[in-house]
C-alpha cells in the first residue's frame, strides 16, 4: 500500500507538469510510507511514467495498481512512434528505456584533481568503473557516486557520453578562440577549459540572466580560469561580435527527447508543435552561428530528425567524429546501441 501511495501521488506531480525529481521529492515528503526503499521506487517511477499511455485505467491509483501487476510497457503516442520510426528501431528503443542499467557516466576534472589518484581512490571505496574506448577521459559505472567524497568536491562531473562527444568534436585546442552559443548549465565550457588546460578563450553566451549567474559560480568550483571566459546576456541568434572566433559550438536549446530516461516525463509533455517550435529557433541561431566562426559545432540532444539532420539541410557539412552512428549530415548517438542519450553532432565548414 505504502509503495502504491507513493506513486499515486508522484503520478499526480508529474501530470500536474512537474519534473519526476521534483514529483518524487514532493511526494516522498508526505511522509508515511512504511518499509519504501526510494532509490528502488525512483526508478520504478520512471518505468511508470515511461508506460504512462499502455495503462488502461483513467484514475491513477488504478493506473499505478495495473502497473505494479506487470501490465504495462514502454509506449510513445503515435506521432512520436512515427517520427522515430525513420531513425531507429523503436522496438530496440522501447526495450532499452524499460531494461537499461542504471550505470553514470562521468570524467574527473583534472583542472583540480588528479586523474589516476582519483579513479584509484573510487576503486578503493568499492566503486567499479570502466573506462570508455572512444573518449579516454570517459568513465561509466553502476555504482552511486553522487555520495562520494570525489563527487562532492568537484573532482569528478558527471556528464553523458553523448554530451562529452559534443566538445570531442569541436577538438579545442590551448589558445583557441570559441563561442559558446547556448552555454547553460556550463558543463561543455568546463570540459573545453579541461582539455585545454585553462587556455582555450571563450565567450560564452546565454539569454537568461539567472543561468549566466549560476555558471559563472559553477566555473569557480570547477577550477575554471574565468578570466579566460567573457560571459554574455544576449539572444545567440541576434548576436554580433566585432570579428570572426575561429570555432563556435552551438549546442542549441531542443525537445532534450534524447535524455527522455532520466527525464521520462519529456514523454507527456511533448507535442509535435513543440519539436516544430523548437526547429524553428535552431534554424534562427544556426543561421547566425555560421556568420560568427569559421568553423561550427552542432549539436543537439534530440531524437528527431526535425532537430538534426533536417536544420543543416542546407549546409555542407562532415562526419563530426570517428566513432557514433553514421547519418545522413552528421552522427548520431542512439541509445540502445551507445548506451548514452540520443544526440545530433554535426560540423559545419564556413
Amino acid at each position: 500500500m505504502s509503495l502504491e501511495l507513493l506513486l499515486s501521488r508522484v503520478l499526480f506531480y508529474v501530470e500536474k507538469g512537474y519534473p519526476l525529481p521534483v514529483a518524487f521529492k514532493r511526494a516522498k515528503n508526505f511522509g508515511g510510507y512504511r518499509k519504501i526503499n526510494y532509490n528502488e521506487a525512483y526508478e520504478l517511477s520512471k518505468k511508470l511514467i515511461l508506460s504512462y499511455y499502455s495503462l488502461t485505467f483513467k484514475t491513477r491509483r488504478k493506473k499505478v495498481k495495473e502497473f505494479l501487476r506487470g501490465k504495462y510497457e514502454v509506449k510513445f503516442p503515435e506521432w512520436m512512434e512515427i517520427q522515430l520510426s525513420k531513425i531507429y528501431d523503436v522496438n530496440s528503443l522501447k526495450y532499452w528505456l524499460m531494461n537499461k542499467q542504471k550505470f553514470t557516466w562521468f570524467r574527473v576534472n583534472t583542472l583540480i584533481a588528479d586523474e589516476e589518484k582519483v579513479i584509484k581512490n573510487l576503486n578503493d571505496k568499492g566503486v567499479d568503473v570502466e573506462k570508455d574506448n572512444d573518449i579516454p577521459y570517459a568513465y561509466k559505472t553502476l555504482d552511486n557516486i553522487t555520495n562520494t567524497t570525489e563527487f562532492k568536491e568537484n573532482k569528478i562531473i558527471v556528464q553523458d557520453k553523448a554530451s562529452m562527444a559534443v566538445v570531442e568534436a569541436l577538438k579545442p585546442e590551448p589558445n583557441d578562440h570559441i563561442l559558446d552559443l547556448a552555454s547553460a548549465p556550463g558543463i561543455k565550457v568546463s570540459q573545453i577549459m579541461q582539455l585545454t588546460e585553462n587556455k582555450a578563450k571563450l565567450i560564452v553566451a546565454d539569454v537568461d540572466k539567472e543561468r549566466l549567474e549560476k555558471e559563472r559560480l559553477l566555473f569557480k568550483k570547477f577550477g575554471v580560469n574565468v578570466d579566460r571566459l567573457e560571459l554574455l546576456l544576449v539572444d545567440s541568434s541576434s548576436l554580433a561580435i566585432k570579428r570572426k572566433v575561429n570555432k563556435v559550438l552551438l549546442d542549441a536549446p531542443c525537445s532534450s527527447s534524447g535524455a527522455i530516461w532520466n527525464e521520462p516525463t519529456i514523454l507527456l509533455r511533448l507535442t509535435r508543435e513543440k519539436v516544430l517550435h523548437y526547429a524553428d529557433q535552431q534554424r534562427k541561431l544556426l543561421n547566425n552561428a555560421v556568420k560568427l566562426g569559421d568553423e561550427v559545432i552542432y549539436a543537439t540532444c534530440s531524437m528527431f530528425m526535425e532537430e538534426g539532420e533536417l536544420i543543416v539541410n542546407d549546409y555542407t557539412t562532415q562526419r563530426p567524429l570517428s566513432f557514433g552512428l553514421d547519418v545522413k549530415n552528421g552522427v548520431r548517438f542512439v541509445p540502445y546501441l551507445h548506451d548514452t542519450e540520443g544526440f545530433f553532432i554535426t560540423k559545419l565548414s564556413v
